[in-house]
């Protein structure tokens, strides 16, 4: 009789043992695992935050250029037009002198 109760007395001490163990590391994963999610996370968050900076940065300089080009046709147009009106006041001057 005293052997089993030792038997089961052993049994039981093994047993909560390994409970407790394996608790311990069961914490330790889920932390290792909530800390990688963060991490990965922060690093999702930082790209997005980049690639919407990228992105903001790309359509402003691209209205930027197209500004620059509308104000270059404009300039092009005024002058082309400027150059028509010269030509229209000498052709005119021309039929006066004949």
């Amino acid at each position: 009789m005293k052997k089993n109760l030792v038997a089961v007395l052993t049994a039981v001490v093994m047993t909560a043992s390994l409970v407790a163990c394996g608790n311990a590391a069961t914490e330790e994963s889920t932390a290792a695992t909530v800390e990688a999610t963060v991490e990965e996370s922060t690093v999702a968050e930082t790209v997005e935050a980049t690639t919407e900076a990228a992105t903001e940065e790309a359509t402003t300089e691209a209205a930027t250029e197209e500004a620059t080009t509308e104000e270059a046709t404009t300039e092009a147009a005024t002058e082309e037009a400027t150059t028509e009106v010269a030509t229209e006041e000498a052709t005119t001057e021309a039929a006066t002198e004949e």
